[in-house]
């Protein structure tokens, strides 16, 4: 079998973006330039010791195959994180299933709700946006969609923008508030509309909240599309949450996806016979988790800390940036004097030793903008800002 004759969609991805990219930092640190890396969204600070030890405590003597769609203990401590930070009811039974991180669950999801058959399969998505909805779509047979979000309308989806002879061949949408790349965030009243477009079409939303805890406090406070449709019992809602930020346990790949019972129990069914049940010690550390809200203030506090410096930094060097109060991004604009954001990157990146990706990794029409994923810690992200600042100050650096 020759290569040419594997599965032509995934010949044609292009290498996932947001990835660490180690010979970059070698050659850098090869050259004596301290590396600080803001591409791939994996925080520094460490994982709490209390979910750790109950990932050291759930490892049985004797190792056997998980539960797939999660065992009851987690997926009743899912339902109760629901209750007390949504205020919606979910039926642990029916209407939670475990997954190992969101992005697995991102990525297979269309493979449910696509039909070779159907013409429904067009997958709208926001661009910017996270790169595995386009992926997952492509893989499943499906036709993507891209939908560039625009910055007048705070990168807040406006289903108007959908030509009305397209809506007929529309499986699903995807939408994710708090916003990655951007950290934009939306108002339960143009959720609402975007609720009440998708059932007058019957329109899954699929719905990546991931970054739902992820804000700060004293600020507006994330809804989901649960609250928004929990009257309807989650019809066409399917809802994708992680522990991956939220806690900082990325590397134990641990969420849940909750919404129409229906639809669950069908995507519980391709799970199984892909075999992505999560590991019992994973979910031991997972109930532990979703059980506690103090580490995520605490987290949080610390994000906002980064945040409040990088602000600062681009506010005196009038390098524009979405102001925001969620997620741990910065997604900024490229200054006008450089001719591209491949450009600015890479002369950010060979000056100071800041590493920060592109914005046409999030989609085509973001070619003029970068993202900053706070993932140093606040004295690192300090010392860094304190080299570029210099490196303007000299004119090595230009704005």
């Amino acid at each position: 079998m020759k290569i040419t004759e594997l599965n032509s969609w995934l010949l044609t991805l292009k290498p996932f973006a947001l990835t660490k990219n180690e010979d970059i930092k070698e050659k850098l640190t090869a050259q004596g330039i301290e590396v600080f890396d803001f591409t791939l969204g994996d925080p520094k600070e460490p994982t709490p010791q209390f979910i750790k030890q109950a990932l050291i405590e759930g490892v049985a003597d004797v190792s056997q195959y998980p539960q797939n769609p999660g065992s009851p203990t987690l997926r009743r401590a899912c339902a109760d994180w629901a209750k007390k930070r949504l205020n919606v009811d979910l039926n642990y039974q029916t209407e939670i299933i475990s997954s190992n991180g969101s992005k697995e669950a991102v990525f297979h999801i269309p493979q449910l709700l696509l039909n070779s058959s159907s013409m429904r399969r067009i997958v709208i998505f926001p661009e910017p946006g996270y790169p595995v909805y386009k992926a997952g779509t492509l893989l499943a047979g499906g036709i993507p969609y891209e939908n560039p979000l625009k910055r007048e309308k705070n990168y807040v989806f406006d289903p108007l923008e959908i030509p009305t002879e397209l809506l007929s061949q529309v499986a699903a949408v995807w939408l994710c508030y708090p916003h990655n790349p951007t950290g934009a965030v939306i108002k339960r009243g143009e959720m609402e509309r975007i609720y009440e477009w998708a059932l007058k079409n019957d329109i899954m939303i699929l719905s990546d909240e991931c970054y739902m805890d992820m804000f700060y406090e004293g600020k507006e406070v994330p809804i989901s599309f649960l609250e928004i449709a929990k009257d309807q019992q989650f019809k066409n809602v399917l809802s994708f949450f992680s522990l991956s930020k939220r806690s900082g346990m990325t590397g134990y790949r641990s969420g849940f996806v909750a919404g129409q019972a229906d639809f669950i129990a069908q995507f519980a069914k391709y799970r199984l016979n892909v075999g992505l049940g999560t590991p019992d010690f994973v979910q031991s550390a997972a109930i532990a988790a979703w059980g506690d809200t103090e580490h995520v203030y605490e987290r949080n506090r610390i994000f906002a800390e980064k945040r409040k410096w990088v602000d600062a930094f681009m506010q005196k060097n009038k390098i524009k940036v979405l102001p925001s109060n969620a997620t741990f991004y910065v997604w900024g604009e490229i200054p006008e004097s450089y001719q591209s954001g491949r450009d600015f990157i890479h002369t950010l990146m060979s000056t100071t030793g800041i590493m920060a990706t592109p914005g046409e990794a999030f989609g085509n029409s973001c070619d003029r903008n970068f993202r900053l994923a706070l993932v140093p810690t606040v004295d690192k992200i300090k010392h860094c800002l304190e080299i570029w600042q210099n490196k303007i100050d000299s004119g090595e650096f230009r704005i």
